[in-house]
């Protein structure tokens, strides 16, 4: 068995803004004549990708101070062509739902790019969509760097056929920017912080069903005060230290709770985790609270189909917490994974051999038998006597972060290759990390 060394006497920490709501609050200031406050932001390189972006078309920013800014817009209707490529780094959020709202600014012109990773991911998810409404996208192989030319879109109706919160924010906005009427429908429930957020500023969704609804011109775009809370998919990775803790447990403070993202709760509950929610609230049209997590036992649980679309960016680190499952742990339907930051699914199955964990691979998810079948002896011996193994981290935050918990909750000599990538979503989480370990 993989050792717990860790114990914690009930410590409390917070982690950053959540990552989802900073691009959006971003965006939706865009949209909004005026100054928009905003309290809690993300200032990790994706968001503050996407503000810099945003600047170039006319946005002005002024920081108050960590996490606080004053976002000041003229105005949707008069918003600027950007004289330079709009680079969004490694936001894969930043870029499509970017796309979405220039698509629907007449007259704007834009080249939308990102890093060497956020160029390898596929794009056409949006640009057949928004082709359809009547935009102007294209990228080569369906692919960044995106060129787009702003019009006024068609009324348009979309059943999608993955659960995609980035899908269906992106034609939204693209709705909202060109004052046009969307009817959207998914299989399953995607994040809905798009909707939240809209609804917020004053606008009113007609839904036919759960997952099916229609948004209809005029839109209602005024300046407001944004908090954002922490984010869950950073305080999965101390939710699950705190559930493999040898003893103890770890509070995380201030977390947004939205019921599209708590997935992974759902899961390390049925796992056998013991997770306290306090304080519970709502802020800004989202639910925050504080999350405790108990050291507790875990065993095998099925991963529902429904829960994949609200845990899709926790699937890493749940991966982590199925290595001390008694009965081993299988994920399947979440060949989202695959169009990452990484192919995520090879990620983690890669690392994962690595260690000598026995991995069966399947095109939407994999599976592990419990640990103590799954793990070749004279590996695991070679992993306490002192002996490294390296990760490889795909230029993934996520995969690094997974990995390190690992590391911090067993005492293995694991050695990522690369940690930088951590900085787009979670500053701070390494030193946070040490502060457990010492």
């Amino acid at each position: 068995m993989i050792p717990r060394i860790l114990k914690s006497s009930g410590r409390e920490i917070t982690v950053p803004g959540d990552k989802s709501l900073s691009h959006r609050s971003v965006l939706f200031s865009v949209l909004s004549k005026g100054a928009s406050h905003v309290s809690g932001f993300l200032e990790a390189e994706d968001p503050l990708n996407t503000m810099k972006a945003f600047t170039q078309l006319g946005l002005k920013v002024e920081k108050i101070s960590k996490g606080e800014y004053v976002f000041t817009s003229p105005g949707k209707n008069a918003l600027q062509s950007p004289k330079e490529v709009l680079d969004f780094g490694n936001a894969g959020t930043g870029i499509r739902l970017s796309a979405g709202l220039l698509c629907g600014l007449q007259g704007i012109k834009a080249i939308l790019t990102g890093d060497h990773s956020l160029q390898k991911r596929p794009m056409s998810r949006i640009i057949k969509p928004l082709n359809s409404m009547g935009a102007s996208i294209s990228g080569k192989e369906d692919k960044a760097p995106l060129e787009i030319l702003g019009k006024k879109l068609s009324d348009f109706r979309y059943k999608s056929p993955i659960a995609s919160a980035q899908v269906k924010s992106c034609l939204m906005l693209a709705a909202m920017a060109s004052e046009t009427s969307l009817e959207y429908e998914e299989e399953i429930l995607s994040r809905d912080h798009t909707e939240n957020m809209f609804r917020f500023l004053g606008n009113k969704l007609n839904f036919i069903s759960p997952t099916h609804f229609k948004m209809e011109p005029p839109y209602i775009f005024e300046a407001k005060e944004f908090k954002v809370p922490g984010d869950i998919s950073s305080a999965a990775f101390f939710l699950v230290l705190g559930v493999l803790l040898k003893e103890g447990s770890v509070l995380v403070k201030n977390v947004g709770l939205n019921p599209s993202r708590i997935g992974i709760l759902h899961a390390l509950e049925a796992m056998g985790a013991k997770i306290l929610v306090h304080n519970k609230r709502i802020e800004c049209g989202e639910p925050v609270g504080d999350l405790e997590a108990v050291s507790s036992n875990l065993c095998y649980a099925e991963i529902k189909e429904e829960w994949i679309p609200s845990l899709i960016d926790e699937i890493p680190i749940l991966t982590i917490a199925g290595l001390f499952a008694k009965g081993g742990f299988i994920i399947r339907h979440a060949e989202e994974l695959r169009a990452k930051e990484s192919d995520r699914i090879s990620a983690m199955v890669e690392n994962l051999r690595n260690l000598g964990i026995t991995v069966h691979e399947y095109p939407d998810g994999y599976e592990i038998p419990e640990i103590n079948s799954s793990v070749n002896s004279s590996e695991l011996s070679s992993w306490l006597s002192g002996n490294s193994v390296d990760i490889f981290t795909k230029m993934d935050h996520r995969i690094a972060m997974s990995f390190m918990i690992l590391k911090a909750v067993s005492g293995l000599e694991i050695r990522p290759d690369e940690t930088s990538w951590i900085e787009t979503s979670f500053p701070g989480f390494e030193s946070l990390l040490e502060g457990f370990v010492r």
